[in-house]
């Protein structure tokens, strides 16, 4: 019996609620989503000043999190430029 996990069937979970714990929006998506859902999340995390992000049960300040899809975004652009040449 192979109880191994699939690495390509992996989820990850992002949640944005308001200071108030009031669920903004909530995905669980493939990893390969995960970029999608960020800048979805992202989109609307800019507009909760206040809001608080969960990333796979990680609760993050919405600053931190602005602050982690910047990063995200210059790794993925970086690793797109780097596979292209």
């Amino acid at each position: 019996m192979n109880t191994q996990a699939d690495p390509t069937a992996a989820t990850r979970s992002i949640s944005l609620a308001t200071p108030y714990g009031e669920v903004v929006a909530s995905e669980e998506v493939p990893a390969s989503e995960f970029h999608a859902a960020l800048r979805r999340i992202y989109a609307r995390a800019v507009q909760c000043a206040n809001g608080v992000v969960v990333l796979d049960g990680v609760m993050q300040s919405r600053n931190s999190f602005l602050e982690f899809v910047r990063h995200f975004n210059e790794c993925a652009d970086r690793s797109a430029r780097l596979e292209r040449a």
